[in-house]
């Protein structure tokens, strides 16, 4: 019979780390999804409004764009779904994958309180039926 050595032990305890904090890394993401009424109250509280912010990404993407069929490409197919962590999310590249009930975002990320703006792609766990669109 085989005895498990002091190794085996270290890996089985890096490894049950390791996925339980793996799990737990959404959950700590609030998210607020477009046509909510949590959206809605987000929204109405911003020091940035949703069109100030529509304004932000649309000038972050053409000073980050090399040309201006990219842009215009951009500026007619950007959607916001969701809000998460105080940043409005618009994303041309979602993905709503059925099998995983939920989104795949890459975009523009714009801090509903200062303005920052950020490029962070995300997966979330939520379903959303609607998106908004300032076009």
């Amino acid at each position: 019979m085989e005895t498990i050595t002091l190794k085996d032990y270290l890996t089985i305890i890096l490894l049950i780390l390791t996925l339980t904090s793996c799990s737990k890394g959404e959950e700590k993401m609030e998210i607020i999804a477009y046509g909510t009424p949590q959206f809605e109250e987000f929204v109405k509280n911003a020091p940035i409004s949703l069109d100030e912010a529509w304004d932000i990404q649309l000038n972050f993407a053409k000073k980050n764009t090399d040309n201006d069929l990219a842009y215009n490409i951009h500026k007619d197919n950007v959607l916001l779904f969701f809000v998460i962590d105080g940043y409005y999310i618009f994303t041309m590249a979602h993905i709503n994958n059925k099998a995983l009930e939920g989104y795949f975002l890459d975009g523009i990320w714009v801090n509903a309180n200062t303005g920052e703006v950020l490029e962070k792609k995300v997966h979330v766990k939520i379903k959303s039926q609607k998106a908004w669109s300032k076009i």
